[in-house]
């Protein structure tokens, strides 16, 4: 049983002390920090989501930095005429003596600010440049100016929650008088700079957050050659127990076992489940992953080198690629109706310098583990995340719905135009272990429960990838069973170089960028904005389109024979599988946005 930790938000909290036990389900460990004791239970939910909450959902696109909504202690409950509200919460869990563990908060940025590294803190200075756009718009930019509520954990910048904006107005000015504030702390060879950069936002010469991260981008590009960085790949793929055809793909191809190479080899890792109950998913992978293969493979590690969102364009453009040639396959052997169509979902992970590319479409995950913690780095595009992201519903609701899992996109089911890959990159800079894997593995919170004991040893050099791979498939197919499981770990190690740091210079890092800037084209930052099917969306996409159906003559009778299933309540033996198996996330169960929009209680 996973322990699920939980951070209270609300005045109301104050008041109970801590071992006290709260609506009779949840034990105040910490302050602010409680243990759900029923954690298979359906937390308390309202349809009633206030205004302060709403943004939680609308950001639920960064899970790695925003918290998600969990449920609520009702006044009723408290026995008082406050609620308290709860967000899903990875407090810092140590060994300490003969004590199994000791829990604390994570720490506030400014805590530790000092004694991190250069490249940590301009790392910790983009992720807060990279949210300011999307909080800016949901009314929440001043929880990114209060340093109460920057927590680390590590590499990663966590919002310990959401503070909703005043009445006065907040400016990106107000960046600038933070930045000042930490410069002077900061690591001698960026203490002038950050110094400087400092100065530009005060003045408004920088004026953008594009414009910040360009500037930040560059530096971190400077720093990151003071490490190398290497990678150990593994992969594999099985049929499971109960299928007779594995409709799964992997690269590199399953059972092998990458050397460590350099990340200027640009190490990759792929993997496709094709959509099951549709003829031909296995098809359908294959044909992603040669694409992707090939693709990957041209991709020069020098050309990019000035300029990371050209790298992931790039990324954006093959899955596009890979998803026509699906298509046009689907279109040549006349599968025009959307259940009769192949496809597969797809994430990936490609290595530059000190960045990692992540990418993925449909509901297949990636994880990132650390030393300290297991994140899901992929939000699953799936009806149950699309209503959270909407607003309309908390994840643990938004589960509950018939056809949750029903994915709102995949590769090939239709052009390009109406697909929107989600491609990120993270800055890495330290040992890490990153878990892609088909819902096999995923469902049932497999990885959440067995990251500590399977993944986390090879971080701490007691096993190796090979050994941890073949053991995941191995828990897939006893805890699991119900599908074809696909895995691929990759281990990336990195080590300080012999170079010396050099002190970085505001001058040279502008007349860089000036020569060579870091965009080629407005990025579209809008999660809502769906006019512009092909803009690449290097941050949040946009959800996909409600109305594509609409535009689209071939699947107006697709559309209208949904709705006379749905009238006669044959839809739900439409979507299930021919094993009668349907876990929330099922790749098996592929619906359009339209008809998904539809079916929202």
């Amino acid at each position: 049983m996973i322990k699920r930790y939980l951070w209270a938000i609300g005045e109301e909290i104050e008041s109970h002390k801590i071992g006290e036990l709260l609506g009779r389900r949840y034990l105040l460990v910490e302050k602010r920090i409680l243990l759900d004791t029923k954690p298979a239970q359906q937390p308390t939910i309202t349809e009633d989501i206030p205004p302060f909450i709403t943004p939680y959902l609308k950001l639920s696109f960064y899970p790695l930095n925003i918290p998600r909504v969990y449920g609520l202690l009702t006044a009723e409950q408290l026995n008082s005429d406050k609620a308290i509200w709860l967000l899903e919460y990875n407090p810092v869990i140590r060994s300490q003596g003969e004590q199994p563990f000791s829990l604390a908060p994570l720490p506030k940025i400014e805590e530790v600010w000092q004694e991190t590294t250069a490249l940590r803190q301009l790392n910790w200075l983009w992720q807060i440049a990279y949210l300011w756009a999307p909080f800016q718009k949901q009314k929440v930019v001043s929880s990114l100016l209060n340093p109460n509520h920057l927590q680390v954990d590590r590499s990663l910048v966590r919002l310990q929650e959401l503070e909703p904006d005043g009445s006065e107005h907040v400016s990106f000015k107000d960046l600038g008088k933070l930045f000042r504030k930490w410069a002077s702390s900061s690591q001698e060879i960026i203490k002038q700079f950050l110094t400087e950069l400092s100065g530009n936002l005060e003045s408004g010469e920088i004026d953008a957050p594009e414009q910040l991260m360009a500037f930040l981008d560059r530096s971190l590009q400077k720093l990151g050659r003071s490490q190398q960085r290497t990678y150990h790949i593994f992969t594999q793929t099985d049929s499971g127990p109960t299928r007779d055809k594995n409709e799964d793909a992997c690269y590199p191809s399953s059972g092998t076992e990458t050397n460590p190479s350099l990340s200027t080899e640009n190490p990759m890792a792929v993997v496709c489940d094709g959509i099951g109950g549709h003829y031909g998913g296995e098809i359908a992978s294959s044909l992603a992953i040669d694409c992707m293969g090939d693709g990957l493979g041209k991709i020069s590690p020098n050309s990019e080198t000035l300029n990371p969102i050209a790298i992931q364009e790039k990324l954006a453009k093959l899955i596009r690629t890979a998803n026509d040639r699906i298509s046009e396959r689907n279109d040549n052997e006349e599968r025009y109706d959307q259940r009769g169509r192949m496809g597969t979902t797809l994430v990936m992970t490609f290595a530059h310098g000190h960045e990692l590319y992540f990418a993925h479409v449909g509901d297949s995950r990636i994880y990132w583990i650390t030393p300290s913690n297991c994140y899901q780095v992929t939000v699953d595009d799936d009806l149950a995340a699309r209503e959270v992201q909407l607003g309309y519903a908390l994840y643990k609701d938004a589960t509950s719905y018939p056809a949750a899992g029903s994915l709102v996109q995949a590769l090939g089911m239709g052009p390009s135009t109406h697909l929107y890959p989600t491609v990120q990159r993270w800055i890495i800079d330290e040992d890490s272990v990153f878990l892609l894997c088909s819902d096999g593995l995923s469902d049932l919170d497999r990885v959440e429960q067995y990251w500590q004991k399977e993944i986390l040893p090879i971080l701490q050099k007691t096993t190796d990838v090979v050994k941890e791979g073949k053991r995941l498939i191995e828990i897939a197919n006893e805890k699991n069973g119900h599908d074809n499981v696909t895995i691929a770990l990759v281990y990336c190690k990195v080590e300080p170089t012999e170079a010396p740091e050099t002190v970085l210079s505001f001058s040279e890092i502008e007349s860089s960028l000036k020569e060579v800037p870091i965009t080629s084209k407005p990025v579209n930052t809008d999660p809502e904005n769906t006019k512009i099917p092909n803009e690449v969306k290097t941050t949040q996409p946009p959800l996909p389109p409600t109305d594509f159906l609409t535009k689209n003559k071939a699947l107006i009778i697709l559309v209208c024979a949904l709705l006379v299933i749905i009238l006669s309540g044959g839809l739900f033996s439409l979507l299930k599988k021919k094993d009668n198996y349907s876990p929330s996330t099922d790749s098996d169960n592929l619906i359009s946005p339209d008809v998904a929009r539809r079916l929202t209680p």
